[in-house]
């Protein structure tokens, strides 16, 4: 009765949305945003300045969840990356004439180099840049990919959380 009367008298406001209907998690949300976007940007820590976070444009693609990049050892990233492996990817959203309302999806972990030979990372990547198979198997190229520890997920205003690795790892691209 308690409940019914804070309902009746306002503190407790009700929802803005059907609760008996389906709705996607965080989680669903951020792994269907990734599953449609082909760039991001590569985060990791500078060698020279030293420490400093250094960005860069990079094409990915996904490997069971987790982030799969085709660079160069000439790359000033690469450098970086095997120096201190910590790492993240931000992949965002376009289309809204304000960007901020558009999601957008950060993924952190340690990102290694894994075998471009019979890996499902070259798989994965090929199949979602298939212009990358010329340059792909050039000596200075290789095949890194991002282990996800931990996601940010900001689905425009108010809508943000972390997720976990395990959440991330078994949540369904949604529809």
């Amino acid at each position: 009765m308690k409940d019914a009367h804070r309902r009746r008298s306002g503190n407790a406001p009700e929802p803005l949305y059907d609760v008996n209907v389906p709705t996607p998690t965080h989680a669903e949300r951020a792994r269907t945003l990734v599953a449609n976007t082909s760039t991001g940007t590569l985060c990791t820590l500078a060698v020279e300045p030293a420490g400093y976070p250094y960005g860069s444009f990079v094409t990915v693609a996904f490997d069971k969840g987790n982030p799969i990049v085709l660079i160069s050892a000439l790359a000033e990233h690469t450098r970086n990356l095997e120096q201190d492996p910590r790492a993240s990817l931000l992949v965002a959203e376009s289309g809204a004439a304000d960007p901020l309302a558009n999601g957008r999806v950060t993924l952190v972990g340690p990102c290694t180099r894994v075998d471009g030979e019979t890996g499902s990372a070259r798989a994965a990547f090929l199949a979602a840049h298939p212009n990358s198979a010329y340059y792909a198997d050039f000596r200075d190229f290789g095949f890194w990919q991002l282990q996800v520890e931990s996601v940010r997920y900001i689905g425009g205003y108010g809508r943000m959380s972390w997720i976990g690795k395990a959440e991330w790892q078994t949540a369904d691209v949604a529809d």
